[in-house]
């Protein structure tokens, strides 16, 4: 596939003469980026004349086969970008517009006032995008994988051209418009085989790299903050809502002694005082007088008297006289001169009433949960949890616990990512094992979407004759499939796919069936999504560390199992192997408390030897010494 030279026009006044960021330009640059490169790129203003002048130049030049413009197609007397498009094209291409058109009404009804234009000048594709970021990028995902198809007609590329008519018309794939190009190649659109002579011998899926894989699992799951109310006492681990928490009160809410000792007149100096009572902490303080050369008893935490000036630990004075009964203090001496304030907590001093104490979006930890209480709230308002399925996919698979029948395993890959996503604060719904027959697996997949947000497969996702996942999602649910290749090991046939089910927005996860290479990918893939989806902005820990044996390595960037050890001879800790690597054997997994990322073979570096530096991800607290 040759690869299309694209180039970006942006038509903003506010953009051109700098008052606004231009977004949509970098957004679609991002988007083609595995369909082609980008040649050139500018920002106009809603001017028809330069419209068409840069419309002209990189066409008439042969500067790009494909330029996109966005902004300028509404309503308003500034949008001419489509007039001057019109000016500038020979021939029409109205199904592009309208295939935008349809795909944008799915979302929005008021995109029938869109006012798009496509068509072709001499070589080059011209195509009207709209001008925010959002609707630009559903616009061009909506018809960028016929580009390549339509690049080839234009360029009159006939090998190619008649190599996508027979895949068309063999009735083998079909043309998945509505997907992202870094879902699948334009030439080899997967839909369900009809037997194993006509599966796939090479994926369709381009390669992506983890960072740009984590990157589009970011910008899909954005949504609106949905919140929901609970009690504090349940809210640990829980996202605040966009409001933020104020106090309901001061704190301390009354003037507090921080030591247990005596309240006095700090003018009065060292010597002898009359006890007048004693005040501990949860009552009020004595409806009485302080007055020169007496004191009052108090804990701490207790409120004191409003005359006292200073409290003195108990540990600075001595006992003079008591009761007759021995029973209490009648007098006491004071040995350490008192300073005015001392030990003395004010009204307010911690937290004032109606000051902001926590940050929205903040995660709810011990200390926010003891904040909360301190500040009077017994309810508070958290982001929703997303809902969450797990289910396993292959014939093989048993449940623990029967007697294991001939070429059958037990399935680990459930249980353990319930258990990876409930030591992160979510709770799933066990969706079971579903066997490789295709009406079996449009059913349960169409169960699950009913009830969660978030449905994360293992299994079905590679290259196999009954590895149908894939195809299901896009015939069966109109899914776009976001990538269906990561260059890691393991994990490579990891897949992201969202769809509408219900009227609402569902996100799949498909990881490998091999139990190893589905935790790695859950560490790596699947708690950034949900914590994505929750507004939870935790960071994976990433340090450096030091190897203790050699690795070969791969082409593709490998994520190899390690236990790190500190000691206190060295600065970093020292990365041990947990063995063999293969991505089956989970029981490498067991001690294992980081993900060594080591990078892909190169000529220059095939080999990383003892000693050298690595970087590497904590996956679990556990053997931290």
């Amino acid at each position: 596939m040759t690869s299309i030279r694209f180039a970006i026009l942006t038509v903003s006044d506010t953009c051109a003469i700098g008052e606004k960021i231009d977004e949509s330009g970098p957004g679609l640059k991002a988007l083609v980026s595995s369909a082609g490169d980008v040649s050139c790129t500018a920002i106009v203003q809603d001017d028809e004349t330069l419209i068409m002048e840069h419309l002209i130049k990189w066409s008439d030049e042969n500067k790009a086969d494909v330029i996109l413009t966005t902004g300028g197609t509404g309503f308003s007397g500034r949008d001419v970008t489509p007039e001057a498009t019109k000016k500038v094209i020979h021939k029409e291409a109205p199904g592009l517009s309208l295939a935008m058109l349809m795909s944008s009404l799915k979302i929005t009804p008021m995109a029938i006032l869109s006012r798009a234009v496509c068509g072709i000048r001499h070589k080059t594709l011209i195509i009207n995008l709209p001008g925010s970021r959002k609707a630009a990028i559903e616009c061009l995902t909506a018809i960028l994988p016929a580009i390549p198809h339509a690049v080839d007609l234009i360029l009159d590329n006939k090998a190619n051209v008649k190599d996508t008519h027979n895949i068309v018309q063999s009735h083998k794939f079909g043309l998945c418009l509505g997907h992202n190009i870094t879902t699948c190649s334009p030439r080899t659109n997967p839909i369900i085989f009809e037997n194993v002579a006509t599966r796939l011998r090479e994926s369709p899926f381009p390669m992506i790299s983890v960072a740009d894989a984590l990157s589009i699992i970011s910008f899909e799951s954005t949504k609106n903050v949905n919140v929901e109310i609970v009690n504090v006492k349940d809210a640990y681990g829980r996202i605040l809502s966009e409001e933020g928490i104020r106090s309901n009160c001061d704190l301390p809410p009354f003037r507090a002694s921080i030591k247990d000792g005596y309240a006095v007149l700090a003018n009065d100096g060292k010597g002898r005082r009359t006890v007048l009572c004693g005040v501990k902490a949860g009552t009020a303080s004595a409806l009485m007088s302080l007055k020169p050369d007496t004191c009052v008893r108090v804990n701490t935490g207790a409120p004191i008297p409003d005359e006292a000036t200073a409290v003195v630990q108990v540990e600075d004075t001595k006992l003079v006289l008591k009761s007759f009964d021995g029973a209490e203090e009648e007098e006491i001496e004071i040995m350490v001169e008192p300073k005015e304030g001392q030990d003395i907590r004010s009204v307010g001093c911690d937290i004032k009433k109606g000051s902001s104490v926590l940050n929205p979006l903040t995660r709810i930890g011990p200390v926010e949960i003891g904040v909360l209480a301190a500040c009077g709230y017994k309810y508070v308002a958290v982001t929703l949890l997303p809902h969450i399925g797990i289910l396993s996919t292959g014939d093989e698979l048993q449940e623990p616990g029967e007697p294991l029948k001939p070429g059958q395993v037990y399935d680990s890959n459930r249980i353990s990512l319930i258990s990876l996503l409930k030591e992160n604060g979510y709770n799933s719904l066990d969706f079971g094992i579903v066997t490789d027959n295709k009406m079996d697996m449009i059913t349960k997949i169409g169960t699950a979407l009913e009830k969660v947000d978030v449905l994360v497969t293992t299994g079905s996702v590679s290259m196999g004759d009954r590895d149908l996942l894939k195809p299901i999602l896009e015939n069966y649910f109109k899914a776009a499939i976001h990538f269906g290749r990561v260059n890691m090991k393991p994990g490579k046939p990891t897949t992201f796919a969202t769809c509408t089910f219900l009227g609402k927005k569902k996100y799949i996860l498909c990881l490998p069936g091999n139990p190893v290479s589905a935790l790695v990918t859950a560490h790596l893939f699947l708690l950034p999504l949900v914590n994505k989806l929750h507004f939870n902005n935790s960071e994976p820990i990433i340090m450096q560390a030091k190897l203790t044996s050699s690795y070969n390595l791969d082409p593709r960037p490998e994520y190899a199992r390690a236990i790190l050890k500190w000691n206190n001879k060295e600065t970093l800790p020292l990365a041990y192997s947990t063995g063999n690597q293969i991505s089956s054997k989970l029981l490498n997994c067991n001690d294992a408390n980081a993900l060594l990322m080591l990078p892909g073979r190169t000529a220059e570096k095939q080999v990383l030897n003892e000693g050298d530096v690595v970087t590497a991800r904590l996956i679990s607290l556990k053997s931290l010494h």
